[in-house]
C-alpha cells in the first residue's frame, strides 16, 4: 500500500513540473541502453573504463577497498563485500530480501520533492544498499562507482546507506562517465542513516562529461553520539549541478561535517548548498566550502 501512495504522490510531482517549466528537459534523455553483463572479478574491467573510474576516485584494485559496488548505466555489474559486517547490494535486490527496508526507502527524502525524485521512483534503474553490521569496524573504504557508457541515457538510481549502531564506515562514491559520452543526466536519491555512536564518512568525486546535468538529492538523520562526515568534490567539467543535501542531527551530542570543493569550467552552472538541522542537545556542525571559477557560475 505504502509503494502504491509513494507511486501516485510521484506522479502528481510530475504532472505538475510539466506546466512549470525548468531548465532541463527530461523528455530528452533515454531511460534505454545496452544490456550490460554482470563481471565477476573488478581487476578485469576494459583499461578505458578503470582509467575514467580512477578519476572519480574509483581503485579497481580489490585489495586497496574493502567492498565494490558498479553500476554502468542502468545495470549493476558488479558488488560485493570483502569484509565481514559490511553489506553492499543492488536496491532492487535488497528491497526483495528486506522487508524492513521499506522503512527506510523514501523516508528522508520526498518523493515528490520535484521531477527528479519523481523520475527517480518511476523510473528507477537500481542503486544500492551499503550497510555497516553493528559494532563493525570497516576503515579501509567501500566504494561505489555510477558510470554513464550511452551517450543522452538518464540514469535513475537510489541508494541508502545505514550505518549501525556504534559502526564505523568510510565510503567513495565515484560517478564518471565513458570518453565518447559527450551529454546525459544523473539523478540520484541518497539516504543515510547513521545510528547511536556510528560514524560515517561518505566522499563523492564527481568526473562528468561536459554537457552531463546532474541532480542528486540526499538526506540524513544522525542519532545520539553519531557523526557523519560529508565531502563533496566536482573539479572537472559538468553542464549543471543542482543539489542542497539535508542532514538532521536528531540525538544528543550528534555531529556533521560537510565540505566541498568546486570548480566551474566554461558554461557550467554549479548551484551547491546544504543545511545542517540541530535539533538535540549538545549537537554540532559544521560547513565549508572552497570554491573557484575559471567561466563557469557558482
Amino acid at each position: 500500500m505504502r509503494m502504491r501512495d509513494l507511486d501516485e504522490r510521484a506522479r502528481a510531482a510530475r504532472s505538475k513540473a510539466a506546466t512549470l517549466g525548468d531548465d532541463i528537459d527530461l523528455e530528452s534523455f533515454s531511460n534505454e541502453s545496452p544490456p550490460h553483463e554482470t563481471i565477476t572479478d573488478i581487476e578485469r574491467l576494459p583499461e578505458a573504463d578503470r582509467k575514467r573510474m580512477l578519476m572519480a576516485g574509483i581503485d579497481t584494485n580489490r585489495g586497496h577497498r574493502s567492498g565494490s559496488y558498479l553500476q554502468k548505466d542502468g545495470f549493476p555489474v558488479f558488488s560485493s563485500s570483502l569484509q565481514e559486517g559490511l553489506e553492499i547490494i543492488p536496491i532492487r535486490e535488497a528491497l526483495e530480501k528486506y522487508d524492513w527496508l521499506h522503512d527506510y526507502y523514501w523516508r528522508l527524502v520526498p518523493v515528490d520533492a520535484d521531477k527528479y525524485t519523481a523520475r527517480a521512483k518511476l523510473e528507477l534503474q537500481n542503486g544500492y544498499l551499503i550497510r555497516t553490521l553493528p559494532g563493525a569496524r570497516i576503515t579501509i573504504p567501500a566504494q561505489a562507482c555510477m558510470y554513464i557508457e550511452t551517450d543522452s541515457f538518464s540514469q535513475n538510481v537510489h541508494n541508502i546507506v545505514i550505518a549501525e549502531e556504534g559502526s564505523e564506515l568510510h565510503m567513495i562514491t565515484g560517478c564518471a562517465t565513458a570518453a565518447h559520452v559527450s551529454r546525459g543526466i544523473h539523478v540520484g536519491i541518497s539516504e543515510f542513516y547513521v545510528k547511536k555512536n556510528a560514524r560515517l564518512s561518505f566522499t563523492m568525486i564527481h568526473h562528468w562529461a561536459k554537457d552531463v546535468a546532474v541532480r542528486p538529492r540526499s538526506a540524513c538523520i544522525v542519532e545520539e553520539g553519531g557523526l557523519f562526515l560529508n565531502n563533496y568534490i566536482s573539479m572537472k567539467p559538468v553542464r549543471s549541478l543542482q543539489m542542497s543535501p539535508i542532514t538532521t542531527l536528531a540525538g544528543k551530542g550528534a555531529v556533521a561535517r560537510f565540505y566541498s570543493l568546486l570548480a566551474g569550467s566554461p558554461g557550467s552552472t554549479l548551484d551547491v548548498g546544504g543545511r545542517i538541522l540541530l535539533q538535540a542537545e549538545e549537537t554540532r556542525a559544521e560547513i565549508i566550502s572552497r570554491s573557484i571559477t575559471y567561466g563557469g557560475t557558482i
